[in-house]
């Protein structure tokens, strides 16, 4: 086979033009792909956000429902193991600060027999500068542990963890690459 004897530039090219419509086609695809990511992001805070109002007005109708508004709850995308778009690493999730340092974090994750299980936990600062991670599931165990929380302020079980819920906003920055605005 032989080449043709036609002068062509580079320019004007079949390959050359070829190149420049592979290299359109792809950028539009990965535009598409970002814009897909982000409406998911947002969809699963959302998400996060609503159903975390909704059961928390269910499983605590005389405390929290009372006190704690629909809009004061903050949605967070689920991270997900890297390279796998389809399996978290963490569940979306939501938080709302409470006062006085302390924050009420709540996720739903599938349970064994497929309906989602909701967990609550409170998140309160400690003396010794880590954070009380403190499950919660209904208006009794919430009473229970908030009178423990406040009587024992200025005391460390050493049972602390250096909690990063909800992140501080560089640390976010981190988990969340890229995501402006995400707190």
């Amino acid at each position: 086979m032989t080449e043709p004897t036609t002068a062509t530039t580079a320019a004007d090219s079949r390959l050359r033009r070829l190149l420049r419509l592979a290299v359109d086609s792809r950028r539009a695809v990965e535009l598409e792909w970002e814009r897909e990511k982000r409406e998911r992001i947002d969809a699963q805070r959302r998400t996060a956000a609503r159903v975390a109002d909704d059961e928390t007005y269910a499983a605590f109708p005389d405390t929290l429902a009372q006190v704690v508004e629909s809009e004061a709850w903050v949605g967070y995308p689920a991270l997900y193991v890297d390279g796998f778009e389809d399996q978290w690493a963490i569940a979306p999730c939501a938080v709302t600060y409470l006062d006085e340092g302390v924050w009420l974090h709540h996720t739903s994750t599938p349970g064994p027999d497929g309906y989602p299980e909701h967990r609550w936990t409170l998140i309160a600062p400690c003396v010794c500068g880590d954070f009380r991670e403190v499950p919660v599931g209904d208006d009794y165990v919430l009473a229970r542990e908030l009178e423990h929380l406040d009587a024992h302020r200025d005391v460390c079980f050493g049972l602390c963890t250096p909690s990063d819920l909800p992140p501080a906003a560089a640390r976010l920055d981190e988990l969340l690459p890229g995501q402006q605005g995400a707190a």
